[in-house]
């Protein structure tokens, strides 16, 4: 009578590992230009930023036995991460941390040209401009590099023992990836657009039997 209550009691385990983190690294590099008059880097410039990166994750595990003979194991993780580059600077000379920062400006289309009003960077419509010298014509331009990534990892695996030593595995795996040029946490909108991704499932089906020789 024992055995058999035994058989019968469900056991369930939950692990969550949730973790946030905001970091700042002051010098990310993000492009490279040609400029055979600026000698300090050898011919070209090296621009740099500083990149404010929020990243949430949670690793879920459950595990559940409903009997000696039946078992379920359930493996996700959701990934948030954004990445926003702060302030644009330049490398001033080679073999040095040092740098030259471009005051932000505001963009300012005139006859098709753009210049960065108050400063010696500026963006628009997802694209960065650079004036090096300050004379008031942009230099330079690359696509604005902020971004949001949303994934999620999970698999799940019901594992049954139809017979001693014969085992019946049911595997479910699914994976979901977006990504946008935002730049900013949004832990709703992240949510809703990661649950809005198209998901990638996979099944496997895979059977043992024993041989009682």
């Amino acid at each position: 009578k024992r055995a058999k209550a035994d058989q019968s009691l469900v056991g369930l385990e939950i692990l969550l590992n949730p973790s946030y983190s905001v970091e700042v690294d002051p010098a990310q590099y993000v492009e490279a230009t040609e400029d055979v008059g600026f000698e300090p880097t050898y011919g070209r410039r090296y621009i740099f930023s500083d990149l404010k990166r929020h990243t949430l994750a949670i690793v879920t595990r459950l595990n559940v036995a409903f009997n000696p003979y039946l078992t379920l194991q359930l493996f996700a993780q959701p990934l948030l991460s954004s990445g926003e580059f702060l302030t644009h600077k330049q490398l001033e000379r080679s073999e040095s941390f040092e740098f030259d920062t471009f005051e932000e400006g505001t963009a300012v289309v005139s006859n098709g040209n753009i210049s960065c009003v108050g400063g010696r960077t500026c963006v628009t419509d997802d694209e960065r401009y650079i004036d090096f010298d300050a004379d008031g014509e942009t230099d330079f331009s690359f696509s604005d590099g902020d971004f949001n990534i949303r994934s999620l990892r999970l698999n799940a695996v019901l594992r049954w023992e139809y017979r001693p030593g014969s085992t019946l595995f049911f595997v479910w795996q699914q994976g979901r990836l977006v990504e946008s040029d935002i730049g900013v946490f949004d832990f709703g909108g992240d949510v809703g657009a990661l649950w809005d991704a198209p998901a990638e499932n996979t099944f496997i089906v895979k059977v043992s039997y024993w041989l009682g020789l």
